[in-house]
This record gives structure tokens, sequence and C-alpha cells, in this order.
């Protein structure tokens, strides 16, 4: 396949943090704003744009997972949901995709499970 077409599917065990891993989760990528801001990349070498509203899934979401994986901006680099990173009362079960809320830098955002 292409550069930078590869799929998420092929990294589900790798850990982002020890313990941990996004796996098939991508709450992230249908429940949050992603918002074109000054300093923070939403944005490819080619000038594209992937800014969203909340509850808007990602274009660029597929069946198998985020299908422009490693060449994703920035801001979709960086991005850690509270449980991914062990935040205070997130326990191992309480994976966004499963329970339906996801944590952002404390609080909790409730989004379809499933």
């Amino acid at each position: 396949s292409k550069p930078g077409k590869e799929s998420m599917a092929q990294f589900k065990g790798k850990a982002n943090q020890p313990g941990r891993s996004c796996g098939p989760c991508t709450a992230c990528c249908s429940a949050l704003e992603i918002a074109s801001e000054p300093g923070k990349s939403t944005t490819f070498d080619t000038g594209e744009d992937i800014a969203k509203p909340a509850g808007q899934k990602c274009r660029f979401l597929g069946s198998a997972g985020c299908t422009i994986y490693f060449a994703r901006p920035v801001v979709c680099r960086e991005f850690k949901c509270d449980w991914l990173i062990e935040r205070k009362g997130f326990k191992t079960e309480d994976k966004p995709d499963e329970i339906g809320v996801i944590g952002v830098r404390g609080v909790s955002y409730h989004i379809r499970a499933g």
C-alpha cells in the first residue's frame, strides 16, 4: 500500500501508555470536536483541513480504524483520552467505546457505546 495509507488496525496491540492502548476504540474520532486553531495542526501538507464538529464521524475513520493513521495531523497524534493516560477514575474496564463515556482533561462526555 501507499505510504500514509496503512490502517490503524495493524497496530491494535501497540500501547500508547504502559498497560493501555486504544485498540479498536475510535470514540475520539467521532465524539470530539476538531477545531482549526492557530498553533494546532489540523491540516495535511496538502493544506486539507480535518476540522469537524463534535458528534460527527471523521471522514478518515474506516471500519478498521483510521485510514490515514501514519499521516494523521498533529492534533490526532498527540491526543490522549483520560482512560488512555489512566487519569483517576478511569479503570481498565472503563474503555470509552465500551462504557459510552470519554474523558478529556478531567471532563467526561457521554457518547454512544459500541
